[in-house]
């Protein structure tokens, strides 16, 4: 096939999105099929564009045998919604003029967040006569809705509302990474469209138990020490109040360290943080492995929110590959893998005190971290391995592109 990948992240971009599309881009050009990615300049997460991509509207570049085509955008740090705003919409015109002078595909395979990017998708699709598979990671324009941004009835979310409904309906395929998400979907739509769920795919070799993290450790000044660690993007659906709160209430234990590696729109909330939260905020893709490596366990927390109750967040993901123990505050399909794999141990969102209490027993209990760590690595190699995830995703865009059994 030829295939254009429609996203806004993609590598050396950093974060979860660009990780699952350029995983899956050198898999599909491995296997023969011609892949073009169209994309902004490398902007995530520090909300400006990388060195040696500045100064010019336009770059196309090889990366292996992946053909990408960048186009300038209005990259902000700034976590303002209308400034995301802005650098969104000045992708979606870009991609636009850029897209219609790239070769036709046989398909496109459009990222549907932010909302910009897939109408954008939507519209070459049109314009090029071809139809489109579209990978939905999140329910917008609803996720405004958890963080209070918009109410339903304001007319802007009726309007992202229709777009994002249209979007869906056009789709030859939709694949999501939840099967809540799928469901959802499924009702709006009352789908003649195929639906599909596919959760984030893990590289096992890359993330694995048995990496030595100890250059980590001594970097960072975290020798002798036991480590919390919480691994991702700061994005409004987390619940950072609840980790802070937790690590206030065992500031007593002088070997515990709270560390929190990444960056996002609620960064401000480490201007007040107990004395044993350690703050790394960018790290680079070498030193992941290592970052999950050095942690006893894991953590994160979701907001009480009826949305998230389909939210699986990549860090769960990444966590159970790396064999790495995990606690949670959330609901729904996050501790549904939770509790299936055994991977560690999820409470209600919002419950400081269960959480904390989990957060004590796993870190005093060698023995039951050992074996959630082997059971997370065991469920992760049978539903997240990158290999699989990958050919599975490659059947369902032969499918959809009409060569089912081409390869």
């Amino acid at each position: 096939m030829r295939i254009l990948l429609v996203t806004s992240w993609f590598e050396p971009d950093s974060g979860a999105a660009s990780a699952r599309f350029s995983q899956l881009a050198h898999h599909l050009a491995s296997r023969g099929h011609q892949v073009t990615v169209l994309a902004p300049m490398p902007h995530h997460p520090q909300g400006r564009i990388a060195h040696g991509y500045r100064g010019t509207w336009t770059k196309v570049e090889m990366r292996g045998q992946v053909r990408v085509a960048r186009v300038w955008l209005w990259a902000s740090p700034s976590p303002r919604i209308r400034r995301r705003l802005l650098t969104q919409l000045s992708f979606m015109v870009g991609a636009l003029l850029r897209g219609l002078s790239l070769p036709r595909p046989d398909l496109l395979l459009i990222e549907s967040q932010p909302l910009p990017t897939g109408f954008a998708g939507m519209l070459l699709a049109r314009w090029l006569r071809v139809s489109y598979v579209l990978s939905v990671s999140d329910l917008w324009p609803d996720h405004l809705l958890s963080i209070g941004a918009m109410r339903e009835s304001h007319t802007l979310f009726r309007l992202a509302r229709r777009v994002v409904n249209r979007l869906y309906r056009h789709a030859r395929a939709i694949v999501t990474i939840s099967p809540e998400w799928t469901r959802r979907i499924a009702e709006r739509i009352r789908p003649t469209t195929e639906l599909h769920t596919l959760y984030f795919m893990v590289d096992l070799q890359r993330l694995r138990p048995a990496l030595c993290g100890g250059n980590f450790r001594r970097r960072h000044r975290l020798q002798d020490c036991q480590i919390v660690a919480c691994i991702g993007t700061f994005a409004t659906q987390y619940d950072f109040d609840i980790l802070l709160q937790a690590a206030r209430r065992l500031e007593r234990r002088a070997d515990l360290v709270f560390l929190l590696i990444g960056d996002g729109s609620q960064r401000s909330i480490l201007r007040d943080t107990a004395a044993n939260v350690r703050h790394i905020s960018w790290l680079t893709a070498e030193d992941i492995p290592s970052a999950w490596t050095v942690a006893d366990i894991s953590c994160f927390a979701l907001r009480k929110h009826e949305l998230h109750q389909g939210a699986l967040p990549a860090r769960l993901f990444e966590s159970l590959a790396s064999g790495t123990p995990v606690v949670a505050a959330c609901a729904g399909e996050s501790a549904r893998i939770i509790r299936e794999s055994g991977g560690g141990i999820a409470v209600g969102p919002g419950d400081v005190a269960a959480f904390t209490d989990a957060i004590v027993q796993l870190l005093d209990n060698e023995e039951m971290r050992q074996r959630c760590g082997r059971d997370g690595r065991a469920w992760a190699r049978d539903n997240v391995d990158v290999e699989v995830q990958c050919r599975r995703y490659e059947q369902l865009l032969l499918r959809a592109a009409g060569k089912e059994g081409a390869t």
